[in-house]
């Protein structure tokens, strides 16, 4: 019998592990991300507001008698902003007549700025953000300017988020170069030194290429992680590295040599190495005089990692003799006595935000939830979260495990059911008798078959039904929905 217990426990122990990962797994999947701090708008309730936390966004009210102020980002008193008589209907959309490429959304009774997607604009007919396939709203730089590609004397100028047509004076054309108009000798209406809308390599950047604008070549810009391809002369995915697309005249360190570092030249990182008797000191992104650093005896172990005292969140990592500032990775910071980056769950580095009744519980502390047996509650990293027993099992605070409710001898405190048809206990139900004098929660399996996904709960001396999910069978020796390979028919 103590055999069976046993048995039924680990069994028991491992559903539930199974069943918390998969819970806490699939919440961090459907969380929404976010930076922390970040702050947003509850567009149902005037008084509360959103805060992002550990990548996910909380929810706070405010005090009573005040509401959140988008503009502000802070509670302030309510003199009828949020209570009051709104200046616009809820939900709401308006055009916004300073900006093409975004809308006014109705919140609170008041008209916030909102911006469509990239490459879309607010379609006042329609009411909705719109794909600007026909360059309706271009969502350019106020004040920019780029050539007209079908008539050198006329260029286009940025007003309210679009471009517009303007045209140079008599005689004159647009030099895209220096952007601006100027006298016309000949660059615009006498002989081109390229064919107009041709594309050429740039020598000079490999992530970008030459197009030619009336008659003159001038530069242009591929995409990010992009480079021109010179034989199929177009812009390509750098997913093979040909152009790092790094920034022009940056420096790194050589991994493999001591005395060489590489510089952006061009878009590509190119091997560089310092005179003779120098080497590269990271630190300073600069060749100096080497007096043991490189080829002598080092001043530190290579690989050895050491305190940044200037940043908590980061660490000094030895490379070539000399030590260079590392950073720990978000939410981190570096633990002096294991010399490695850790969580950082105690607020050592990183300023604590937590909830009120997490904020004292280690991380991973799990206990009990005030009149609900059902019911958990787990704190990860400052955060409450509140979880429920599956199959009608309950929280044992003995065993930290949700349990049988035979074992657990937990009430809820509601009053039992009544009326002028009530059963045994104070309820009407169909009975085969198997729950007249059992706890809520003592289970039975399919009288009728052995091996059926059907069993019976109690429940105020009366039999509720249920079905196990599919292609699972009720197992009575554990008491559980388990595989058809393990239940005895």
């Amino acid at each position: 019998m103590r055999g069976e217990k046993m048995s039924q426990s680990k069994h028991l122990q491992f559903a539930f592990s199974l069943w918390l990962a998969l819970s806490v797994l699939i919440g961090s999947l459907n969380a929404e991300c976010c930076q922390d701090g970040e702050q947003k708008i509850d567009e149902d309730d005037c008084t509360k507001y959103y805060v992002c936390c550990s990548g996910k966004f909380v929810q706070k009210s405010c005090d009573s008698g005040d509401w959140w102020n988008w503009a502000s980002g802070e509670c302030e008193q309510d003199n009828g902003q949020c209570n009051g008589s709104p200046t616009c209907t809820e939900g709401e959309l308006q055009e916004d007549p300073t900006d093409c490429a975004g809308y006014l959304k109705c919140v609170n009774g008041s008209l916030v700025s909102q911006k469509c997607l990239d490459q879309s604009y607010f379609n006042v007919n329609l009411g909705v953000c719109t794909p600007d396939t026909d360059g309706v709203c271009v969502g350019c730089v106020e004040g920019s300017t780029e050539a007209d590609s079908t008539d050198c004397t006329k260029y286009k100028l940025c007003s309210g988020g679009k471009l517009v047509s303007k045209s140079c004076g008599t005689g004159n054309y647009w030099n895209a170069e220096k952007s601006s108009c100027e006298k016309d000798n000949g660059e615009c209406n006498g002989s081109p030194s390229c064919t107009e809308g041709e594309l050429q390599e740039d020598p000079t950047d490999c992530a970008g290429y030459l197009k030619c604008v009336n008659g003159n070549l001038v530069s242009q810009k591929c995409l990010d992680q992009s480079y021109f391809n010179v034989n199929l002369g177009v812009c390509t995915p750098d997913t093979d590295g040909v152009c790092v697309g790094c920034v022009e005249g940056s420096t790194e360190a050589d991994s493999t040599d001591c005395t060489k570092y590489k510089l952006c030249s061009g878009g590509k990182l190119v091997s560089k190495s310092c005179p003779s008797g120098n080497y590269w000191n990271a630190e300073k992104s600069s060749c100096e005089k080497d007096n043991g650093e490189c080829n002598g005896s080092p001043s530190c172990t290579e690989g050895e990692l050491d305190v940044n005292a200037a940043d908590c969140a980061g660490y000094l990592e030895c490379i070539h003799g000399s030590l260079v500032a590392r950073k720990c990775p978000d939410l981190n910071y570096f633990n002096a006595t294991q010399k490695k980056c850790i969580v950082d769950t105690e607020g050592v580095c990183i300023s604590k935000v937590c909830d009120p009744e997490c904020c004292d519980k280690p991380n991973n502390w799990i206990g009990p939830v005030d009149k609900n047996c059902s019911a958990f509650t787990q704190c990860v990293y400052g955060n409450k979260f509140e979880q429920t027993c599956p199959n009608n099992l309950q929280f044992n605070p003995l065993t930290l495990d949700c349990d049988f409710p035979e074992n657990v001898n937990c009430e809820d405190g509601s009053a039992p059911p009544s009326g002028p048809n009530a059963g045994p206990s104070g309820t009407y139900c169909e009975s085969q008798g198997r729950c007249v004098g059992q706890r809520d929660g003592t289970m039975f399996g399919d009288a009728s078959n052995k091996c059926s996904s059907a069993y019976v709960v109690c429940q105020c001396e009366c039999e509720v039904d249920f079905n196990c999910s599919n292609g699972l069978l009720y197992n009575p020796l554990f008491k559980v929905c388990d595989w058809p390979a393990n239940v005895e028919c």
